[in-house]
């Protein structure tokens, strides 16, 4: 998990979908942590990101980095537990003015599709993921985490 959050960081920005109904929604992301073992981000009770996975609580992150593409997906559950916050604030400043609004989103299982780039060396992390060849001729490694 280290390694996956490792990649997203060095992208620097990523994107997360939902659905909303039948329409995807795709927003721009930038900070993920890991939550007893599980790859998780926050948002507002008060935000459509919030409402459209209660509707529908799978999701997926798409990230482009130096190496490669990753998509990451599966379902999301909630997690309102305070002490995530309070950590997460000697992290970051913007944390320590939480309010109770705040809600901490973790993907229950993952799965990882990464795409290597041209002539590029592949990442430790991929070792062991199973590997196929599309139609199109492009390279993707695909594992089933957590």
């Amino acid at each position: 998990m280290n390694e996956i959050i490792e990649f997203l960081n060095t992208c620097g920005l990523y994107y997360l979908a939902t659905s909303d109904g039948n329409q995807a929604k795709v927003r721009p992301m930038n900070f993920v942590k890991d939550v007893n073992g599980k790859l998780s981000f926050y948002t507002s009770k008060q935000k459509d990101l919030y409402k459209q996975l209660e509707k529908n609580p799978l999701a997926e992150i798409s990230a482009k980095g130096k190496e490669g593409w990753i998509r990451i997906y599966g379902p999301v559950s909630f997690n309102e537990q305070p002490e995530v916050f309070e950590k997460w604030a000697a992290e970051a400043e913007y944390f320590r003015f939480a309010d109770e609004n705040k809600v901490v989103c973790s993907f229950d299982t993952i799965t990882v599709d990464y795409m290597p780039g041209y002539q590029v060396p592949l990442p430790d992390f991929i070792a062991g993921w199973k590997r196929t060849v599309t139609a199109e001729e492009e390279v993707k490694y695909t594992a089933k985490l957590q």
